[in-house]
């Protein structure tokens, strides 16, 4: 598990566990944001002050302290295998 603020930008990811108070919980609850829940990183701010993310249809962003009280398991993109590819083989930008 990570920090949600340290997750990359296109980086899918499941929420595991919302620590601190309980307002602060119960709000991230309102916003989607609960164990379980799959979302995507889709951009962090120039100045680096948000984190903008997707869980289903909804975006929001959330501050970076807040990120940082959300723990997520970074998840794995499955490559989209191409109609001319033989099962279980792979091209050279889906092994790197």
């Amino acid at each position: 598990m990570v920090a949600l603020n340290a997750v990359p930008v296109g980086q899918p990811f499941r929420v595991e566990k919302i620590c601190g108070p309980e307002s602060f919980v119960e709000r991230m609850y309102e916003l989607g944001l609960v164990p379980g829940t799959v979302a995507t990183v889709l951009r962090h701010s120039l100045l680096g002050g948000t984190v903008q993310l997707r869980t289903g249809t909804t975006t929001f962003a959330i501050r970076l302290p807040a990120a940082a009280a959300i723990m997520v398991t970074p998840l794995r993109e499955q490559p989209i295998p191409h109609s001319c590819q033989k099962s279980g083989e792979m091209t050279a930008s889906s092994s790197s």
